[in-house]
């Protein structure tokens, strides 16, 4: 089969090796479809603090069962499946808790393990699930990362009648405003200084945009609410500014919840979130409920997925994924690699 391989940053190279076979408990998957992801994009400009070359990316992936390995069920052949791409070790704490997301080995397919940028991934048996007869390939590729939006929704706590502000419009940020609309938000305000994004924002449902460039959050926010201000902040860009605005600008006594990923340690005044009382939440990836959630949530249109996705590529032209990614910043949200025809 033909792979991508990260060999090192900035060098993507197409390869001809073995087609993996599954172990006890695991399944080959023939991938239909794969997208490209922030986490992707740290890595490949050797960025990401939990991901070193080589490595196969694509964590985002959906596509038809081919083979199983020992202990799996023969019904799971050709079956339509996307799959959450955790290795966990299923005996730790977190593991035992239904916390699988934070297993205290946790791997993730594309990030420490070969993933599907590549004509098939190995998955385990029991992370898949069955797609809706009616979602198409791309909507399905969506799937993990709504459930990012999910699980940092859902580890907030109830949004019912909130005034949440989002910070950052790319597909992770996109996605959590949605969800936290569905989840029946007041209103939801984006940050987010590229024009393409924030455009896009209000066609999916914001109810403000701030445009972080002509004036400081901590100021639009202050002009448009007083002192009632801002019940819930999601940090969905991993960078030190966008966590300064958010302390700066949540009411006293709120949560920031932490999305984005950061490519270096940042500083936080921890001074202002002791005096004001604030909750800085940390939330990783999800659990098999956000995952059944997101795909919930996309198949009775409730969230919209397709609107994301600005770029389509062929796998043979997948190499060139990185790079339509920088040289058309301005337009870019999610790149989805489509299989061979």
């Amino acid at each position: 089969m033909r792979r991508y391989n990260l060999i090192q940053p900035q060098k993507l190279v197409v390869e001809e090796v073995p087609t993996p076979q599954p172990g006890p408990d695991e399944v080959l998957i023939a991938v239909k479809s794969v997208g490209i992801c922030g986490s992707d994009i740290h890595a490949y400009y050797g960025q990401h603090p939990y991901i070193s070359c080589p490595i196969v990316p694509g964590h985002e992936f959906a596509g038809i069962v081919t083979q199983v390995g020992d202990g799996v069920d023969e019904a799971w052949l050709g079956k339509r499946v996307t799959a959450l791409p955790s290795l966990v070790c299923g005996q730790c704490h977190n593991c035992r808790t239904d916390r699988f997301n934070i297993c205290q080995e946790l791997k993730v397919i594309g990030c420490q393990s070969d993933g599907a940028l590549a004509e098939f991934v190995k998955a385990p048996a029991d992370k898949l699930l069955t797609l809706p007869e009616a979602m198409s390939w791309e909507e399905a590729t969506l799937i993990e990362p709504l459930a990012v939006a999910v699980h940092a929704v859902r580890m907030a706590g109830d949004v019912v009648g909130q005034r949440v502000v989002v910070y950052g419009g790319g597909t992770i940020g996109l996605s959590v405003m949605q969800v936290a609309k569905a989840y029946g938000a007041r209103e939801v305000i984006l940050s987010e200084p590229d024009p393409f994004r924030r455009d896009l924002a209000q066609k999916l449902g914001a109810d403000y945009v701030i445009d972080p460039t002509s004036i400081q959050p901590v100021k639009w926010l202050e002009n448009k609410f007083g002192a009632e201000g801002v019940d819930l902040s999601f940090e969905c860009v991993g960078i030190e500014a966008t966590v300064h605005q958010a302390i700066a600008s949540n009411r006293k006594g709120t949560t920031i919840v932490i999305v984005g990923v950061y490519s270096k340690p940042v500083m936080v005044d921890m001074g202002l979130v002791q005096d004001r009382e604030l909750r800085l939440l940390g939330t990783l990836m999800y659990t098999m409920t956000d995952f059944s959630e997101a795909m919930h949530l996309l198949d009775q249109g409730k969230v919209q997925g397709l609107p994301l996705v600005t770029h389509r590529l062929t796998f043979d032209d997948a190499a060139r994924a990185f790079e339509v990614i920088e040289q058309q910043k301005g337009s870019c949200v999610k790149v989805l690699i489509k299989a061979n025809e």
